[in-house]
């Protein structure tokens, strides 16, 4: 008789037991959902910083073909020009506003090639 009020008592889990496994599993979940968020804002950094570097391309190759730098902002970017450390050199800038990225680029000066 005592054999089956011990059997009968270990049945099923326990306030304490139940309560650990879902702290357990709370847990578990909300690292993998930081995990997923990290890796989502890493990736639209990066594709922010490609857009960003791609549109800076585009203003230095208009540059380098005509010798005229187009700062007009496109979609919340910010283009510069200024000088370099070096004198031969110029230096663009683009920045992302809304991000905080920036990306610099140093090209040779400009130098018309037209003999009229």
């Amino acid at each position: 008789m005592l054999s089956l009020l011990s059997i009968s008592r270990q049945k099923g889990l326990s306030l304490i037991e139940s309560v650990l496994s879902s702290v357990i599993g709370l847990f578990i979940l909300t690292s993998s959902f930081l995990v997923i968020n990290s890796t989502i804002m890493t990736s639209v950094t990066s594709e922010k910083r490609v857009q960003l570097n791609q549109e800076l391309d585009k203003k230095i190759d208009h540059y380098i073909l005509t010798g005229d730098f187009n700062k007009s902002p496109t979609q919340g970017d910010e283009f510069l020009k200024s000088k370099s450390s070096d004198p031969s050199l110029v230096k663009f800038i683009g920045k992302n506003k809304d991000s905080g990225i920036t990306i610099s680029k140093e090209i040779i000066k400009y130098k018309s090639s037209v003999n009229i």
